[in-house]
């Protein structure tokens, strides 16, 4: 399966211009479905890894969704969570499904535990109150800005894909793997690029 989805992700890459280093391979980790980027020899500072187009960058200005997130003026992370919950909504028709369909539903930061794993496994840390906080702000922004795209008739999403669960697993993306790409794209899901930063995290 994890194979399958690297040659989906090689062949979307190409379609789109990505290009990679002759220098590096991305390969599926031996006893493991998980992709990483592999040295194929030393590198040097300076040295070229990836050219990306900013167009096969996912961000506002990219997604389908852009009218619909400008029109409700939403803006930065929350913004790009939508654009994530939009392109996912529409599998193997998003432009970036090639993509999507290669890294993981969501990462394992502490925002997406339950509140008894939180209280069970932060009691007595700092980020005890912070997470639970955030949880909370989390699910508030939702119900302000994101449920309200649900009940608008013309835009015709499905909740399915837009729910807090969703919305917690796109701001998980977000926080271990955008970039801030430019001031017209602002921050953005950068394919390929976003591979190296997480070899970097794990």
């Amino acid at each position: 399966m994890a194979t399958r989805k690297l040659r989906a992700f090689k062949n979307w890459m190409k379609s789109q211009h990505v290009e990679c280093s002759d220098a590096l391979d991305v390969v599926v980790t031996t006893n493991s479905s998980a992709v990483s980027v592999r040295a194929l020899c030393d590198l040097n500072v300076g040295d070229l890894v990836a050219t990306i187009p900013k167009e096969s960058c996912l961000t506002v200005k990219t997604s389908g969704a852009r009218q619909m997130i400008e029109e409700s003026e939403l803006e930065g992370i929350l913004a790009l969570a939508v654009v994530i919950m939009y392109e996912r909504s529409l599998g193997p028709l998003s432009p970036w499904f090639g993509y999507l369909q290669l890294i993981p539903y969501s990462e394992p930061i502490p925002l997406l535990w339950s509140l008894s794993q939180i209280d069970s496994l932060l009691a007595g840390t700092e980020l005890h109150k912070i997470v639970k906080d955030d949880k909370a702000l989390i699910y508030e922004d939702w119900k302000e800005c994101i449920e309200p795209l649900l009940t608008s008739v013309s835009l015709q999403l499905k909740a399915e894909h837009f729910g807090v669960k969703e919305y917690l697993a796109a701001k998980s993306l977000i926080a271990s793997r955008s970039f801030e790409i430019d001031d017209y794209h602002g921050c953005g899901m950068v394919p390929l690029a976003d591979l190296y930063m997480c070899c970097l995290n794990y």
